[in-house]
């Protein structure tokens, strides 16, 4: 299976210029100072390429970038791309069909969620195996060796500087947009909720996960805590932060939500109901019935620190 390109273009007028490859240093960040980011100016006899190549998809993809909703979507596992730069990082093209590489069905549940909820998204460009977006840069699982007893060639014995060119080319731009359109939200008035899409292997070694879907929150419970029990009222089996803990496995939404007050939520859902047009359809249409009323309550959007 080929690793193709996120799926369309921006919809609609967008604050962010996806195709743009740009640099993020230190000094440039719209965090301002990145304690994991350390500028390096080349030599004059040195030229440094941007591992993102004139084929290569951008960083991230925008959707529906001026939806009316007070909430951003996210996907940090969207894609299994990886640039051409990195040859793949040395693994047949069958691995990247796999959860190592990137959350099945996850993107189109976002990119439909966008539209039923008139909602903004952002999701990663680049597979998870080049850096998970979803963990801080230095963390053992930002730029993974091995992935589910799979060894990743690519990633072995990189230095720091290596580590420091996909911060900057692939995980800050993302992170920078995700900001970007939270204040774009929160400057029309209300205070955005935070809503991130996953999907998740239902056996993991010889564990069998039996969940349809599971809710992952860390310490504000606002969306979390409706979003379980009207799930579970539908029949459906819904983890309270299983087969993952929002307490362990939660960087894009603490960084982006719980640090700023804004109400914040992640879902994983069970890759196998969402592997075909069919199931990632009733998986929008469920997640647009529940987040709909829950979006509707005053407490969602004011700001509060747990």
């Amino acid at each position: 299976m080929p690793r193709i390109a996120p799926h369309g273009a921006p919809n609609g007028p967008t604050r962010h210029r996806p195709s743009e490859r740009v640099n993020i240093s230190q000094k440039d960040s719209i965090y301002g100072y990145n304690p994991f980011m350390v500028e390096r100016v080349p030599s004059s006899d040195e030229t440094v390429e941007s591992l993102i190549g004139p084929d290569d998809p951008a960083a991230f993809e925008a959707v529906n970038a001026d939806g009316g909703a007070a909430l951003q979507l996210v996907c940090d596992h969207a894609s299994r791309v990886v640039p051409a730069s990195l040859a793949g990082l040395g693994l047949d093209d069958d691995q990247f069909d796999r959860h190592i590489a990137y959350d099945i069905g996850a993107a189109d549940v976002t990119r439909l969620l966008a539209q039923t909820l008139d909602a903004q998204a952002v999701l990663a460009g680049y597979s998870r195996l080049v850096i998970d977006v979803n963990r801080p840069p230095g963390h053992p699982e930002s730029i993974p060796q091995v992935s589910d007893h799979t060894p990743i060639p690519g990633n072995q014995g990189l230095g720091e500087e290596e580590h420091n060119r996909r911060v900057a080319e692939f995980f800050e731009p993302y992170h920078d947009a995700i900001m970007e359109d939270l204040g774009h939200l929160w400057r029309r008035g209300k205070p955005p909720a935070l809503f991130s899409i996953h999907s998740f292997s239902p056996e993991f070694g010889d564990a069998v996960r039996p969940w349809d879907v599971g809710v992952l929150w860390n310490h504000d419970p606002r969306i979390a805590m409706p979003l379980i029990d009207t799930l579970a009222a539908k029949g459906l089996k819904v983890g309270d932060n299983l087969p993952y803990s929002g307490r362990d496995l939660a960087y894009t939404i603490n960084l982006h939500g719980g640090a700023a007050g804004l109400a914040n939520c992640a879902v994983e859902i069970n890759q196998n109901q969402v592997r075909d047009a069919v199931g990632i359809e009733r998986w929008a249409g469920i997640l647009t019935e529940v987040m709909a009323e829950i979006l509707d309550t005053d407490d969602i959007h004011r700001v509060q620190e747990y």
